[in-house]
């Protein structure tokens, strides 16, 4: 029977939709009046100045409700309209922006708003529609070629060898959510998990934004909390890696003594260039199958979706002040116009 392998995609290989522009900032200039007061106690009486110092108060009190709806508005819009957010805040694909190529793997969580969906420790475990739906969105935008393993659903994991699958299957571990249990005993030195027959690695980290805006908003989290970085020999390059099929669902252990897995070389030396995982111990029939994160070194940065993270952010911070000041000018001229200063 056929077995499947890590499917590295290319750079060529890699489909996707044209691009969409980068959106362009115009700059925007702000005034202030020139109180002149000798002009002003001539122009008005003590009633009219009591009068317009109750619209000066109402005027700055708007503004200190506007600012913050104007903001947190052109922040969640990401240069989209309302509508887009909506949409956003739902499960259908997030709409992508114009500043889109910007986010980092830390912006796509926060904008996808992934945070509560991910805190939820009893999510139910992908159905096989969703891995699925996983499956045509990359197909889409990434590798039109890819495809489960011809003889194991990937609600059941790979095939492994010639003897059938993967030795665990997925349900919910207390406290820590969709995890991976021994599906027999498994004795020391055992291969338990084969990469090379299960990951995805995406050609670049562009590929790997198009497959996040092409998923519904929570799979798209779900891949978020599952794409890790990893290097295939030393000096390589760092790779952007996920799955679809439950291999993903491994979860990490409390302490170093919880343990069970870890990835070798052929040698059977840990090796974080390695993605087959072998028993570390015995393990029992219906013990979680545990890894330690820290065997890969993740740094987005270098893979390429993460290193424009910070330079978004600094891009919003000059959003955040130029709007406030356009808003605070605006007032300062509306209450100087009310007032008659400068005239």
């Amino acid at each position: 029977m056929a077995i499947t392998h890590r499917h590295i995609t290319t750079a060529n290989e890699a489909g996707g939709s044209p691009l969409l522009p980068i959106s362009t900032q115009t700059n925007a200039t702000t005034s202030f009046y020139d109180a002149n007061k000798k002009n002003l106690g001539r122009k008005h009486t003590a009633k009219q100045l009591s009068d317009k110092s109750v619209a000066v108060v109402a005027a700055l009190a708007f503004l200190g409700l506007l600012t913050p709806m104007l903001l947190f508005g052109n922040y969640h819009r990401g240069n989209s309209s309302s509508s887009n957010l909506r949409s956003a805040l739902g499960d259908g694909p997030v709409p992508r922006p114009k500043n889109w190529k910007t986010w980092g793997y830390h912006g796509f969580r926060d904008n996808f708003r992934c945070h509560g969906y991910l805190s939820n420790k009893t999510k139910p475990l992908p159905t096989m529609e969703d891995w699925e739906t996983m499956l045509k969105a990359y197909n889409q935008v990434v590798d039109p070629t890819y495809k489960f393993d011809p003889d194991i659903p990937p609600t059941q994991g790979y095939r492994l060898n010639e003897d059938g699958a993967q030795p665990y299957y997925a349900k919910l571990s207390p406290g820590k959510g969709r995890g991976l249990f021994a599906s027999r005993d498994i004795q020391k030195g055992e291969i338990v998990h084969d990469g090379n027959k299960s990951d995805v690695v995406f050609p670049d980290g562009l590929s790997w934004k198009r497959y996040m805006f092409a998923l519904p908003r929570t799979m798209a989290c779900d891949q978020a909390e599952w794409t890790f970085t990893q290097k295939f020999k030393e000096g390589g390059p760092m790779r952007v890696v996920s799955s679809l099929n439950i291999a993903i669902l491994m979860n990490e252990g409390n302490t170093v003594k919880d343990v069970n897995v870890q990835p070798e070389d052929e040698n059977g030396k840990p090796s974080e260039y390695s993605a087959v995982f072998y028993a570390m111990r015995d393990i029992k029939k219906d013990e979680e199958i545990l890894m330690d994160y820290a065997d890969y070194d993740t740094d987005f940065n270098a893979a390429g979706i993460g290193h424009q993270v910070e330079q978004s952010k600094m891009e919003a911070v000059k959003t955040y002040v130029h709007q406030a000041a356009m808003g605070w000018g605006m007032i300062f001229r509306h209450v100087g116009s009310t007032l008659g200063l400068g005239s």
